[in-house]
């Protein structure tokens, strides 16, 4: 099952609802470039992401990699709020730490209204 998202440009931020599964670098490299692209054409830098249709069949260490392998590229600007099903938010409550150490705005939760809240803080 491939991911999927579906965008929904909001009042401040752009939703995507996405679906199918993460499983490899690249899927995530394509999601960045996706990021990228629609920040740029709705001139909008703030995320909310709904991940909890999302199957993630990535390895911890290969999701180290990839964030490593982006923190010299130049900041784009973005502030991204992820929402997790409960047992994702377990799994990857470190990858919050991880980006957050590197001044990277990017927050995870497991309730709509908390991820809007603090999206648009």
């Amino acid at each position: 099952m491939p991911y999927t998202y579906e965008v929904l440009k909001k009042d401040g931020y752009i939703q995507l609802t996405s679906s199918g599964k993460i499983g490899s670098m690249e899927d995530l490299v394509e999601l960045g470039r996706s990021m990228e692209d629609l920040a740029n054409r709705l001139d909008c830098r703030r995320f909310l992401i709904d991940e909890r249709s999302v199957v993630m069949a990535i390895e911890p260490l290969d999701l180290t990699a990839f964030a490593e392998s982006r923190m010299d590229e130049p900041r784009t600007g973005m502030r991204v709020a992820v929402i997790y099903t409960p047992e994702n938010l377990s799994r990857f409550h470190w990858i919050e730490t991880f980006l957050q150490n590197r001044c990277i705005p990017y927050r995870q939760f497991s309730s709509f209204e908390e991820a809007e809240q603090w999206l648009m803080s």
